[in-house]
């Protein structure tokens, strides 16, 4: 299986696309339209939100597993989305009939709350709320997408009447009103495209397997945002852990074989909640936070920031927010700018100890280069794993000699001694030996490693 090691946007899209020519199935096994998968391909940039990332390779088959929250209105635009790229998921695509299904009022009710924590209002959070609540005002309200299908009447009339009981309790003064009466009347077409893909049959991943499948499941969120292991309340509301990849895909644990990891470089996080390698501290996570609400983003970051001169700026907060920009590190989903921090070996190492993660792909190694232009000559990593008080980097060192022209040597297939020794160094504060580096957007800007030579050689991203 495959995680993400940090807060979400590790590039974990890029790994499973480089991996999936070894396995028969990709899988998801929590999250839904929450989780934003960019992946460059021949056939353009795409933003997955719940397909599996395997979604271009034709000989691998897609499974959405019951622990993940559909948004059938999203899942649907997806499906054509891709099908307009000119790739085809009928007989490939299969989604659990017990997968939870995301409905009108949770999107409302997730609009309405959830800026205390810093969600992306898809309704997520509520939708995994009403799982386990189940009933209300003694009405069901833990839809399931088989629900949807198997009688989609009921369904859509269940739907309306928690929808309206949840107006009427307001007053009548909902801004959604209208949205999420629209969101109802296109459900019966909506429940069309997605009938030939759910797959009632639970134990249809396990008989795959048993034919001889090779699975890679596919964490949506990372898992420093766990709902339980995260930093309470600012996670995720879904288990983002490995262990739960075999709860939410529906399969036995007997058939587990390894932990991928998936870190960058460049570390960011979206919304509210503790960042201990945070540049600038507190002053960073309200500028994001009152930037997210001013609706500023890239756009408006270009206008008023010249990247360059605050990258040699003293401040921190300045140092992250050149970064930011120079890195492109806003939202997928939601264009909000992400906070930025150092790279931090420590919190990796506690995260790899704690969830017996096998190997690590580092993304954004390239990106690093942009700190030999600031106030720091190198690069800065935190090495300790508690928390710091704000703007203090204390357990940081300054990692020399990673240039331009290693990344470039590394595109080419050479890592020269400034790039192994940064592969050595990284090796050894995490505990865990690295799979890959990734050194550009591109596929060809992945460089695998191959762990069981004594010096790393560089290979073909093709040959995973």
């Amino acid at each position: 299986m495959l995680v993400g090691l940090q807060y979400g946007d590790e590039g974990k899209a890029k790994i499973i696309d480089a991996l999936a020519p070894g396995y028969d199935v990709i899988a998801r096994f929590n999250g839904g339209a929450n989780a934003g998968h960019t992946i460059d391909t021949p056939h353009g940039r795409i933003a997955l939100k719940q397909l599996p990332s395997g979604v271009f390779h034709p000989h691998a088959t897609l499974y959405i597993g019951s622990g993940c929250a559909i948004n059938p209105w999203k899942l649907a635009e997806e499906i054509e989305q891709v099908r307009e790229m000119g790739v085809s998921l009928e007989g490939r695509l299969h989604i659990s009939a017990r997968a939870a299904l995301v409905q009108p009022h949770h999107i409302a009710m997730d609009r309405r709350g959830g800026d205390t924590i810093g969600t992306t209002g898809n309704g997520i959070g509520p939708c995994y709320a009403d799982r386990a609540l189940r009933v209300r005002n003694d009405t069901r309200v833990n839809l399931m997408l088989g629900d949807l299908l198997g009688n989609e009447t009921d369904t859509v009339v269940a739907m309306r009447d928690i929808f309206m009981r949840m107006i009427n309790a307001d007053g009548g003064t909902s801004p959604w009103v209208a949205e999420m009466s629209d969101l109802l009347l296109s459900l019966p077409k909506v429940a069309k495209t997605l009938r030939c893909y759910v797959q009632p049959d639970r134990t249809w991943l396990t008989n795959r397997v048993k034919a001889g499948a090779r699975v890679l499941f596919e964490g949506a969120q990372s898992v420093l945002l766990d709902v339980v292991d995260g930093s309470q309340p600012y996670v995720t509301s879904s288990h983002t852990v490995p262990a739960y990849a075999y709860v939410g895909g529906d399969l036995s644990p007997k058939y587990h074989r390894r932990v991928i990891g998936v870190a960058k470089a460049i570390v960011s996080r979206v919304g509210r909640g503790p960042f201990p390698a945070e540049l600038g501290g507190e002053r960073s996570a309200r500028y994001c936070h009152e930037a997210s609400v001013s609706n500023i983003g890239k756009a408006q970051e270009k206008t008023r920031f010249s990247a360059q001169s605050l990258l040699r700026s003293s401040d921190p907060l300045d140092v992250g927010t050149a970064l930011r920009m120079l890195t492109d590190e806003y939202g997928t989903g939601t264009g909000r700018p992400r906070r930025i921090g150092m790279l931090d070996l420590g919190e990796l190492r506690d995260v790899i100890k704690a969830h017996g993660v096998d190997c690590v792909y580092l993304n954004k190694v390239d990106c690093l280069t942009h700190y030999a232009n600031s106030s720091y000559q190198g690069v800065p990593v935190r090495v300790h794993g508690d928390a710091v008080p704000e703007d203090a980097l204390p357990d940081v060192q300054i990692y020399p000699g990673l240039t331009a022209q290693s990344i470039t040597s590394g595109r080419e297939g050479t890592l020269d001694a400034a790039l192994i020794g940064f592969i050595d160094f990284v090796e050894r504060h995490i505990g865990a030996p690295l799979a890959g580096l990734g050194l550009g957007p591109e596929r060809a800007s992945l460089v695998l490693l191959d762990p069981r030579e004594s010096a790393p050689v560089a290979q073909a991203a093709s040959d995973a």
